[in-house]
């Protein structure tokens, strides 16, 4: 039952502001109707989420905060403030998100290292170049990093590291397949070295590992365990719908059975464990049946992410035939959320005040592949234009000028970018999809974390326990609390939306 307080009538003006309220509403500010007729507040630079009368949200949206200019709303008030909801007159919220664009950026405290073992694989996903006979071949060959390459790139993650003096390091394994027999042999010897070294200097270690899920065995969800590692497995529809989609290479047999098996491996185990769940027009039909199928499983412990496939790269545009439009997507994705929410699964929708897109464009962040090439976003990787670097076997980087292109990548030069309240939370948007709808890094790449913004706040709230966060009533306008002020966090793209 709601709980509806009262305030008390105190002194709010004194002489010298008599009669002003002296706030502003802020820029960033989104509101979003319930079905109730009440709104809900987010605030995209400060993470907070209130829900608020029609009549407030009205005042709010006009910017007239005259009726504020009352004693008897002074709690009130206080309560807008400290969500950021109002703020100081002068104070310039464009410049504050600059300034945290900026930090993180040029921060020094944390490190990432994306370590391409191989771009071979055992599936042959009709979407998925890597693995993909002709197609992956002539992009770049089944090549697997070499000893002295593997070599090189230990030196080039511990010599950056300390160079930088951070104080976190995290670690993402990555292919093609990284369980296959000699990349698996490589991930775990450079985790180890990394991790140990790590710990000798006093560095926090984190390991990420992204992996089709076939070749996973009790004895690597023990070694996965013992790190707390982030672990994510593609799982594309229900059984029937999966198996066309995720096959072995060599007879084309489903891997279905297999990946539910791992899955149930890592139930607990300190393995958070994610399944990527792309959609098409002929998945997203299945996808109830597949929480269906995994909830008779008893595998509720696993992280569905909804995606999307994309065409972004000419590699893959035999496929785009199959890819969702935008609208169906936003349409049906709120639905998915609410449909696994109801069968127990966890849900990882919350949205973050983002300083950047994800941590390709941090100065920190490094993919290297089985080629000792670096690059800066997943999605570009082995196409030779967008290449910032390569590593040589002395642990260097020589930078090329891609480098520097990508980080002078800031969204509020972007014109459309600056003029928008969803800014902090999507920081500009994807920047291989600026890159692909305009020809340039520098330009919006907007995606599913702008459009919807308002879908995940409604969702979130809705799985949310309100019974102890009480309405605040005074005068005409009520406001209830739900999450204060939250701190910014790296968006990691391990999911393409």
């Amino acid at each position: 039952m709601k709980r509806f307080i009262k305030f008390r009538t105190i002194p709010f003006y004194n002489k010298t502001n008599l009669g002003k309220i002296n706030m502003k509403t802020s820029r960033f500010n989104v509101l979003i109707r319930e079905e109730d007729e009440s709104f809900l507040v987010y605030n995209t630079l400060r993470g907070s989420i209130s829900r608020v009368n029609p009549e407030l949200a009205q005042l709010l949206k006009s910017k007239d905060l005259a009726p504020l200019d009352n004693p008897e709303l002074v709690d009130l008030v206080e309560h807008l403030k400290e969500q950021g909801i109002l703020i100081p007159p002068r104070l310039d919220e464009l410049e504050e998100y600059a300034q945290m664009h900026r930090r993180w950026k040029e921060g020094r405290e944390n490190v990432e290292f994306n370590a391409l073992l191989t771009y071979d694989c055992n599936f042959e996903c009709p979407y998925c170049y890597q693995g993909r006979g002709e197609k992956g071949q002539q992009i770049h060959g089944f090549k697997y990093m070499g000893p002295e390459l593997l070599g090189a790139t230990k030196k080039f993650i511990k010599k950056t590291t300390a160079e930088r003096g951070a104080k976190k390091l995290e670690l993402v394994l990555y292919g093609g397949e990284p369980f296959l027999p000699r990349a698996r042999e490589m991930g775990r010897e450079l985790t180890e070295e990394v991790s140990e070294w790590a710990r000798k200097n006093n560095i926090a270690f984190g390991l990420h590992v992204l992996s089709n899920g076939s070749l996973i065995d009790e004895d690597i969800v023990k070694w996965l365990s013992g790190y707390g590692t982030r672990l994510q497995i593609p799982v594309d529809g229900d059984p029937e719908m999966h198996n066309r989609y995720r096959f072995y290479k060599e007879d084309r047999r489903g891997s279905f059975e297999d990946i539910a098996r791992v899955l149930s491996m890592t139930r607990g185990t300190d393995v958070e464990t994610h399944i990527r769940i792309s959609l098409t027009d002929e998945t997203y039909p299945t996808m109830e049946r597949l929480l269906d199928e995994l909830k008779s499983r008893d595998l509720t412990h696993v992280y569905p992410d909804f995606c999307y496939i994309t065409a972004f790269t000419d590699a893959c545009a035999d496929f785009e035939s199959h890819t969702l439009s935008d609208l169906k997507l936003f349409r049906v994705m709120p639905e998915l959320w609410r449909k696994a929410h109801e069968r127990g699964f966890p849900l990882d929708i919350r949205p973050q005040v983002q300083p950047l897109p994800c941590s390709s464009v941090a100065d920190g962040s490094y993919i290297v592949d089985s080629f000792g090439e670096v690059y800066k976003c997943w999605e570009l990787v082995g196409l030779k234009e967008h290449k910032v670097g390569r590593i040589d076997f002395d642990g260097n980087l020589e930078k090329t000028s891609v480098y520097g292109d990508v980080l002078e990548r800031n969204p509020v030069n972007i014109e459309q970018c600056k003029r928008d309240s969803y800014l902090p939370a999507c920081a500009g948007g994807c920047v291989c999809k600026a890159q692909w709808q305009s020809k340039t890094y520098h330009a919006p790449g907007c995606g599913t974390e702008k459009y919807l913004l308002k879908d995940k706040v409604k969702v979130y709230v809705e799985t949310l326990d309100l019974s102890d966060k009480p309405t605040i009533q005074s005068g005409p306008f009520r406001l209830q609390k739900i999450e204060g002020r939250q701190q910014p966090k790296m968006s990691h793209c391990y999911v393409l939306v």
